[in-house]
C-alpha cells in the first residue's frame, strides 16, 4: 500500500479527518492554523474555512451542519463557515483546550482534552449529549485516538503520552469499563495519535513522530500490517469513497528536510472500513 499525496503541505497540524458519505465528503481541520478544509471525493474539490480558534475535530450530524470542537467549545458549523455555540467545557481552567473527538453509535460527541504543555494529567473524556457534557476518563494528558467496534461492543482510547491503545466494554449510555490494553506501542516507531477502525475490527493508528499508519488485530494482540508515509507526524486517519476502502491521512508539518508534513495523503487499500457516526444534533 502505497501513499499519494492529494494536497501538499497545506497544513500546519492537520488532523480530525473524518467522513461525510451523505455528502461524499472528507473533513479534516488544521488546529494551529485555525482553520478546516473538505474534499469532494466526485469532483476532487478542496474548499478551505477559517475558525473562530484552534480548531480540533469535526464530524457530521444528523442535521445539514458539520459539528466540531474549538478551543473550549462545541460548535455547528454551517455550509458557509459561520459558528453557533453548542456549549463549553473547563472554559475557567485555562490550561486545556478540546482535542480529538468523534460521534459515537448513539449519536453522541464524545471528545477529550489535553494539557497545553502536553505533560500534566489535567484532561478529559466527555460524553456531549444535546447541550450537556458528561466526564468519563479523566487524569488525562493528551486524549487522542478514538473508534468503537460496534459487533464486539468495545470501545477503544489513546492518551498519547502513555503510548499505548486502551480497550473498554461500553453501553448504550456509553458508561464504560476498562477491559486492558489493547495495542502496546513500546516497539514501535514514535507516538500513537488519531484512530480508526475496519470493518474486521483492525485498528489503524496514526503515529506521531513514526512516519506510518501500524494495522493492529487488537484481539490476537498482533500487528498485521503498516502504511510508511514520507512524512515525519502522522496525526489521524479515516476510511472514505466507494467501498470505504480509501484511506485518507492528515499530517503536520515538520522542519526536515524533503518532509512531506502538513499534506493530505489518500491511500487505495484491500480493506473495508467502517462507517463514520453522525452527532445527534439537539
Amino acid at each position: 500500500m502505497e501513499p499519494e499525496v492529494l494536497f501538499r503541505k497545506v497544513d500546519v497540524l492537520g488532523e480530525g479527518s473524518t467522513y461525510d458519505e451523505r455528502r461524499r465528503r472528507v473533513y479534516w481541520v488544521d488546529i494551529k492554523g485555525r482553520k478546516f478544509h473538505y474534499l469532494s471525493l466526485g469532483a476532487s474539490e478542496m474548499r478551505t474555512f477559517q475558525s473562530k480558534g484552534m480548531i480540533s475535530s469535526i464530524v457530521p450530524t444528523t442535521g445539514e451542519e458539520m459539528a466540531a470542537t474549538v478551543d473550549h467549545g462545541l460548535y455547528l458549523i454551517d455550509e458557509s463557515g459561520g459558528h453557533r455555540l453548542l456549549l463549553e467545557v473547563e472554559k475557567d481552567q485555562g490550561a486545556t483546550r478540546f482535542n480529538d473527538g468523534k460521534a459515537d453509535p448513539f449519536g453522541n460527541y464524545v471528545a477529550g482534552t489535553m494539557d497545553l504543555e502536553e505533560r500534566r494529567p489535567i484532561g478529559s473524556l466527555y460524553v456531549i449529549s444535546g447541550s450537556t457534557a458528561r466526564r468519563i476518563l479523566s487524569g488525562l494528558v493528551i486524549s487522542n485516538g478514538i473508534a468503537w467496534d460496534t459487533g464486539r461492543r468495545v470501545f477503544y482510547h489513546i492518551d498519547t503520552p502513555r503510548r499505548k491503545v486502551d480497550a473498554y466494554s461500553y453501553d448504550s449510555s456509553m458508561n464504560i469499563e476498562w477491559l486492558g490494553t489493547a495495542v502496546d506501542f513500546r516497539n514501535e516507531n514514535g507516538n500513537p495519535d488519531g484512530m480508526t477502525i475496519d470493518a474486521d475490527g483492525n485498528l489503524w493508528v496514526a503515529h506521531w513522530g513514526g512516519s506510518r499508519v501500524s494495522v493492529h488485530d487488537p484481539e490476537r494482540k498482533r500487528k498485521v500490517d503498516e502504511i510508511v508515509f514520507p512524512a515525519k507526524n502522522i496525526t489521524s486517519c479515516v476510511f472514505a469513497g466507494d467501498g470505504l476502502s480509501d484511506l485518507y491521512v492528515t499530517s503536520a508539518s515538520s522542519n526536515e528536510p524533503g518532509d512531506m508534513g502538513g499534506s493530505l495523503f489518500v491511500v487505495h487499500t484491500d480493506y473495508e472500513g467502517s462507517r463514520t457516526f453522525r452527532f445527534r444534533v439537539p
